[in-house]
């Protein structure tokens, strides 16, 4: 949380082979932005990641439908995205997804994302 490790730090995180056995990343704060999270949902090295918090990152729409059209997070559980200037193209796109069958709890407070959007969730 807070590190600012930025869109740099989270590619070279996301290109590691170092954690597969890592359930819980929290990247809250980093300044990550999407290309970050574009990383993150490309990798294939967090097969058992049940948790992930990607909070307060501003990664927008395009990080958001790159994480919703990702199929290497199958057990997460828990998804936090909290304060990341995502809108309804983005929740949209996570809405029709069906890569997280074992999801059980979404954070998306404070983004600009309409009611008809979460109504669809």
């Amino acid at each position: 949380t807070d590190n600012h490790i930025g869109p740099a730090g989270l590619q070279a995180l996301a290109a590691s082979t170092f954690f597969p056995k890592l359930t819980s990343l929290d990247l809250s704060g980093n300044q990550i932005g999407g290309g970050g999270v574009q990383a993150l949902a490309a990798s294939p090295f967090f097969p058992n990641l049940t948790s992930l918090n990607v909070s307060s990152n501003q990664i927008g729409d395009a990080g958001v439908q790159a994480l919703a059209a990702s199929v290497f997070f199958p057990k997460l559980t828990t998804l936090a995205m909290r304060r990341n200037q995502v809108g309804d193209a983005g929740m949209h796109a996570f809405a029709a997804s069906s890569f997280f069958p074992n999801l059980t709890s979404l954070v998306v407070r404070d983004n600009q994302i309409g009611c008809a959007v979460l109504e669809a969730l």
